[in-house]
């Protein structure tokens, strides 16, 4: 198997392990996680964690936030050279979510970064926020005030 097609297929496996972590088991993510202290997570339910020690349980604490939920994924880009790749794919989901009664859609955009350790493609950083529609610059930016 080539590089490329080993990369391809831990993405897939990924995201197979992302539709368990949908109803609410963290462990299968986990393992595509690099357990070293460069890793790191803005996940989608805000904030951000620095190394395994932080990372792990952060998967595990979102993982609960899920109770039942299916995904998909459009991806837009991807790519591998050496020991580093990454991914950048858009996660369409309908889930329920703790504290709601019904399955309710959301869709996050996700960058990720991956490393070959060990022989096999590990997760070093993920961000994912929610989309939102696009916004003019003079909406975000405080009139008359410089950055």
């Amino acid at each position: 198997m080539t590089t490329q097609e080993d990369f391809q297929q831990a993405i897939s496996e990924i995201q197979a392990a992302t539709q368990q972590f949908l109803n609410g088991d963290a462990n299968p993510i986990k393992a595509f996680w690099s357990h070293s202290d460069d890793a790191t997570i803005m996940g989608g339910w805000g904030s951000y964690e620095q190394t395994w020690d932080q990372v792990g349980p952060r998967l595990e604490w979102a993982a609960a936030r899920f109770l039942e939920g299916q995904g998909s994924f459009e991806t837009l880009a991807s790519g591998e050279h050496g020991d580093l790749g990454y991914s950048i794919w858009i996660e369409k989901y309908n889930a329920r979510v703790r504290g709601t009664d019904t399955v309710r859609p959301l869709a996050l955009r996700v960058t990720q970064i991956y490393r070959r350790e060990g022989g096999a493609w590990k997760i070093i950083h993920r961000h994912a926020d929610a989309i939102l529609e696009k916004v003019e610059a003079t909406a975000v930016l405080p009139r008359g005030k410089a950055l």
